[in-house]
């Protein structure tokens, strides 16, 4: 028994004796990940320095994988949440450059030949509902930088069939057509006071300009006449706003 297991095991055996009055942490003498259970007789009340520095004290004691495994355990002490109110004191500052390292080791060790698990590997539904979830009560507004690198990324790209085909399937089964009432008055209340991007006048005027020299503009198009409001419209217009999904027909026929 090394000098490092003599005063872990002082720290729990004195904390199975004793009442802490305010915040405790939940420790497992013998480490789950080394065959602990959650019985009442593995389990002691610490306080949040104790904690930390029973966890130090067991990457101490061991060797090989199970060293390994305590390093990740000790990694994981300094990690904050709702749940944790996690601390500084003088023992973090001694260890920290030194687990750094330690981890650093095991880690690359642990993951060689390994694909990460955040890459090459295709996100289940579960992950995706859960990281919409953590965005709609966290939303954030990215910085106009972060969109700049985004749409410098973005230009002159194509999408490929395939992307074309996933982005045709999401949207098979939407409402098409006009836009309604409310979601006019979202819209219109939603850029109430927000001035165009400089330069978004002389981008617009340079588009039209060049779709007009290609003979692609919409006004060039070969115009359909709606059966049920008489209006004439291109192809873009009519498959929109007309034909099956004219306002003036029926609803009834709709």
């Amino acid at each position: 028994m090394n000098k490092y297991t003599k005063w872990y095991h002082a720290i729990t055996e004195r904390a199975r004796t004793r009442n802490i009055d305010g915040y405790t942490e939940l420790h497992h003498i013998q480490p789950r990940s080394l065959g602990g259970t959650d019985d009442k007789d593995n389990l002691v009340d610490l306080t949040a320095r104790e904690h930390f520095i029973c966890h130090w004290l067991l990457t101490k004691m061991h060797t090989g994988e199970a060293k390994a495994k305590m390093i990740y355990a000790l990694n994981g002490m300094k990690r904050n949440n709702e749940f944790a109110q996690r601390y500084e004191t003088k023992i973090t500052a001694r260890v920290y450059e030194n687990l750094k390292k330690e981890f650093s080791i095991v880690h690359s060790s642990t993951m060689k030949g390994k694909t990460p698990s955040n890459k090459g590997k295709p996100m289940s539904e579960e992950q995706k509902a859960k990281i919409r979830a953590t965005k709609a009560a966290n939303p954030t507004k990215r910085s106009a930088e972060a969109i700049a690198k985004t749409v410098a990324k973005q230009i002159g790209q194509k999408r490929s069939q395939e992307t074309k085909d996933k982005i045709r399937a999401a949207l098979k089964g939407k409402p098409k057509g006009p836009m309604s009432k409310e979601e006019k008055l979202k819209r219109s209340l939603g850029n109430l006071g927000k001035s165009k991007p400089s330069g978004m006048g002389a981008k617009l005027s340079a588009t039209v300009a060049a779709q007009l020299a290609a003979g692609t503009h919409y006004t060039q198009q070969p115009k359909q006449t709606c059966p049920h409001c008489g209006i004439q419209a291109g192809k873009a217009r009519y498959n929109a706003f007309h034909g099956d999904k004219c306002k003036h027909l029926p609803p009834v026929a709709r």
